[in-house]
């Protein structure tokens, strides 16, 4: 600014060394006020004395006005100085009290709603020495765990805030109000981040005569973004160090103020005048970030969990843990489940999606929740991590619109549900989660598989056949002794299965031509046949007719996705992951030109069952499958769409009428048959497909990418991995090949294991698909090894069928074992390769794998060798070595200490 616009900082007052003087402009903040002069006074402020500091209250014009009374109680080394001709600017204010000050350093609080720490002004002392020209902040937090710009929209009050600090025990223990706060948008994570602003500003009286003070052009209401100026013009001083406090900061109170309190709205209209304004003084352009040079205090335990949270994620994506080698997972806080159930089962998802890293929906859904239970969610620490590592990238993406779908249906609004889930397929047409959400506020009650455990339970099948196995689950609901036939090209069975149980890896055409199903059944009908495969009209029908023509009059056939959700998602062939296809078209077609059958859709989610009984009144004849298709083939959804109820035959989703239905139609029609009379089973060629054996039916059925393995591997592979099953383990598997067993291992370990495979081959990317990751490069590249840690943390389960060159495996060995965690499994297989010279080995040979492993087997056994070998970290950690024909395992586990006991009588 201009010489003749600056204040006159000096007024010839004394001034006194190695003194801080603090302005606090206040205005309008009765209730807050004392609350700021509590936390700026001895004894609450420690390390400093009265003689050490004085506070300078300016009243900008408060109405009514500040007592003096009221601000002598906190000490001596309080004053007051009243503004009546004050403007809606409190610039000229705090340069009115930069005027006043005693003391040689200078600090400056703008907004006088802020409860500080008890180290601010002895840290602050302390910081101003530390540069020639230092420049001290502290940084800014909210009191309440979401910004003020959100909170008082979902319930949070003054009332509320006071029951906060009373919580604490305020002022006992002034660190504990980080317990109950939030960082502000200026300083999120500033332990790794540059800030633009502070909210108290200390300085040297020099650096404050420097600048001018703050310039009061900013004329705005609250001062605009003079805060920022100030703070711009300050660190472009000669030598200018910003300083920041590591345990001190502010806590803005909640009071209706121009800047903080305002709604996000009005903030962004706000910005643009202010902008304009900073614009027209200083040019366009936007603000500098500043980076701390150093940092001066200490660190309160309170403050712990947010800075461990910031190290491992943070808004900035700054990861210091993870980048020094560091592995950590960011786990939603634990807090106390809110007594509204609302507000508990908001809080639930949103604990999922901050668990998945959308940290946006989980704060936006923390949002809703805190509307039901304002004073629960106050403080929380999920509500405040979120939100935090939400800013500065606040992602709404088909994903966000989803989960926050999925937020309002928990809490019965359909409606607005189902406008979210639009949004999500507005920007991704391919949203899983939307259809899925949009079929779930369409259809309510019990799911599909709900239904099929209670159809095989009511009805006692003695035999189910199920076209259609993809996971297993719907296999695993056929309950014992029942015989199960599952017939799919591609079986994943994942799960236990409950009875004696076929599958058949071919498609269903190729196993009724040959007469698969002849030789099973041996002349018994079939119970139960659910219609779960291709999802086409055409494949369904055939299915149809070659299960009707097992089918006697006891029996009952079901197909599924017989209910599309609209157009798009049953087009054939699919244009979405999740579809139906035109299944449905089996309804109209049995209802014309099967009226010997009764036929009923019972609306379960997420896309219908349809239900048909009333077989063997009539001698089989498939014919009516030509009429069908020539009639049907053809059909358009939009012919139906508009009353799907009479053209689905859509009946309630309840147990009684459903069953009431088929007791009409079945009683006594021979379905109860004695079971042991109905389970007297012919032999077949097909494995039993048992939770003991899954990988070796897996690899003896598989149809899929090429696996190359020794048929003796699979026991021992179901003897050490079993008990990472469904457990969600990180598997490293060395050497790809055609890509056959990283798909095996993702079928055997379930939902949320994450495979991954290394191969030098580049080709093998293609190997890729969910769940399942491929690194390229070779196996002793540490560099890719530690890439592979870094990303997926500590390791179940290592197996390695790489090169299978001696220098190689060991190699791998030697880096990756301790980063398998306790209670892995490291596999090396092939280790026949050890007395070949061809990889390096040879019988005895010194450098080959299996002398390794024999100098493994000394180690493990270091602690009897009376000092002659040392136990290791590898001693440690080990529980075994299993040594089997062509394989090691090495199972992690510590050892703990060994005793030896003697019992009985002598």
């Amino acid at each position: 600014m201009a010489k003749a616009d600056c204040p006159q900082l000096t007024h010839g007052i004394a001034m006194k060394p190695n003194h801080v003087s603090i302005v606090v402009v206040a205005y309008n903040i009765a209730r807050e006020l004392p609350r700021t002069l509590l936390s700026l006074a001895t004894p609450y402020q420690q390390g400093v004395t009265t003689d050490d500091y004085e506070i300078i209250v300016v009243d900008n014009g408060s109405s009514p006005a500040v007592r003096g009374s009221l601000v002598a109680e906190y000490g001596p080394n309080f004053r007051l100085l009243r503004i009546d001709d004050a403007s809606p600017s409190p610039v000229a204010a705090v340069n009115r009290g930069i005027q006043e000050a005693k003391g040689d350093k200078i600090g400056v609080m703008i907004d006088g709603a802020r409860i500080v720490t008890p180290g601010l002004v002895h840290f602050a002392r302390i910081g101003l020495d530390m540069a020639p020209m230092a420049v001290v902040a502290a940084p800014g937090w909210y009191l309440g765990s979401d910004i003020q710009a959100n909170a008082p929209a979902n319930g949070y009050t003054k009332a509320i805030e006071d029951s906060l600090l009373q919580s604490i025990l305020w002022p006992e223990d002034g660190y504990r109000l980080f317990e109950i706060g939030t960082m502000d948008e200026s300083s999120v994570d500033p332990w790794f981040s540059p800030i633009h602003e502070a909210n108290v500003l200390f300085m040297s009286r020099e650096g404050w005569q420097a600048i001018d003070g703050m310039d009061e052009r900013f004329s705005c209401p609250g001062g605009g973004l003079v805060n920022l100026d100030t703070l711009e013009r300050a660190m472009k001083l000669s030598q200018a160090q910003l300083i920041l406090t590591l345990g001190e900061a502010t806590f803005h109170q909640l009071h209706g103020g121009v800047s903080t309190n305002a709604s996000v709205e009005r903030q962004r209209k706000n910005w643009i005048v202010w902008k304009a304004e900073r614009d027209a003084l200083r040019g366009t352009g936007e603000f500098t970030f500043h980076t701390p040079s150093a940092f001066v205090g200490s660190l309160p335990s309170s403050l712990l969990p947010h800075l461990a949270r910031a190290t491992i994620a943070n808004p900035f994506r700054v990861a210091p843990a993870t980048a020094a080698g560091f592995r950590a997972q960011l786990k939603p806080p634990e807090e106390r489940v809110p007594t509204n159930r609302t507000a508990a089962t908001l809080v639930e998802l949103a604990k999922g999606q901050f668990q998945s890293g959308h940290y946006q929906t989980a704060a936006d859904i923390l949002r809703m929740a805190s509307t039901h239970a304002p004073a629960e969610l106050a403080a929380s620490r999920l509500l405040s991590s979120a939100g935090i590592l939400a800013r500065h990238n606040p992602v709404r993406n088909a994903a966000y619109f989803t989960g926050i779908g999925d937020a309002y249906f928990a809490i019965g609004d359909n409606e607005t549900a189902e406008v979210q889930y639009r949004k999500a397929l507005d920007l991704n047409p391919d949203t899983v989660g939307a259809h899925v959400g949009l079929a779930n506020t369409r259809m309510s009650g019990p799911f599909y598989y709900d239904w099929l455990e209670r159809l095989y339970s009511e009805l006692e099948p003695a035999v189910v056949v199920e076209i259609g196995v993809c996971d297993g689950v719907s296999l695993s609901k056929i309950k014992a002794p029942a015989l199960a036939i599952g017939i799919d090209p591609n079986p994943r069975a994942t799960v236990a299965l409950s009875t004696e149980t076929h599958i058949f890896p071919e498609t269903s055409d190729a196993f009724f031509d040959r007469g698969g199903a002849d030789v099973l059944l041996a002349g018994r009908p079939v119970g139960v046949g659910f219609i779960d495969g291709l999802h086409t009209f055409d494949q369904a029908l055939r299915d149809f007719a070659n299960l009707e023509h097992y089918c006697d009059i006891g029996s009952v056939l079901l197909v599924h996705d017989t209910v599309p959700l609209d157009d798009t998602t049953q087009k054939v062939p699919p244009t979405t992951q999740f579809h139906t296809g035109d299944v449905w078209k089996m309804v109209p077609a049995l209802k014309a030109l099967r009226t010997d059958l009764d036929v009923f859709t019972i609306a379960t989610p997420w896309t219908g069952l349809t239900v048909v009984s009333g077989f063997g009144k009539r001698r089989y004849d498939p014919s009516w499958i030509v009429q069908a298709e020539e009639r049907f083939a053809n059909m358009e959804f939009t012919e139906i769409a508009a009353n799907l109820g009479e053209a689905l035959c859509l009946v309630a989703n309840e147990w009684e009428p459903v069953f009431a239905r088929l007791r009409t139609n079945l009683v006594d029609k021979g379905r109860r048959q004695p079971q042991s009379e109905q389970l007297a089973v012919a032999k077949s060629d097909a494995k039993e497909a048992t939770m003991g054996g899954f990988l070796h039916q897996y690899f003896l059925n598989n149809n899929g990418k090429e696996i190359y393995k020794w048929l003796h591997y699979f026991e021992v592979y179901e003897r050490h991995f079993e008990r990472f099953r469904d457990r969600r383990p990180v598997v490293v598997e060395v050497g790809v090949y055609k890509g056959g067993s990283l798909e095996m291992w993702r079928a055997y370990f379930g939902e949320g294991a994450r495979i991954i495979g290394i191969d030098i081959d580049p080709a093998c990317k293609a190997h890729e698909s969910q769940g399942v990751e491929v690194f390229v490069g070779s196996q002793d590249d540490t560099q890719l090894l530690d890439r592979i840690v870094e990303k997926y943390g500590p390791i179940d389960i290592v197996i390695d069928d790489g090169s299978h060159m001696m220098d190689h495996v060991i190699a791998t060995f030697e880096h990756l074992y301790h980063h398998v965690q306790p209670n892995g499994v490291y596999f090396v297989e092939d280790t026949h390769t050890s007395y070949w010279e061809d990889y390096g080995g040879g019988l005895r040979k010194p450098g080959s794998f299996m002398e390794f492993a024999k100098g493994k087997l000394d180690e493990i056994n270091a602690h009897h060798a009376r000092g002659a070998l040392p136990a290791n970290a590898f001693t440690h950690a080990t529980d075994s070595i299993c040594v089997y024909d062509s394989i090691v395992v090495f199972e992690k586990r510590p050892q703990g200490k060994r005793q030896s006991l003697m019992t009985g009588q002598g």
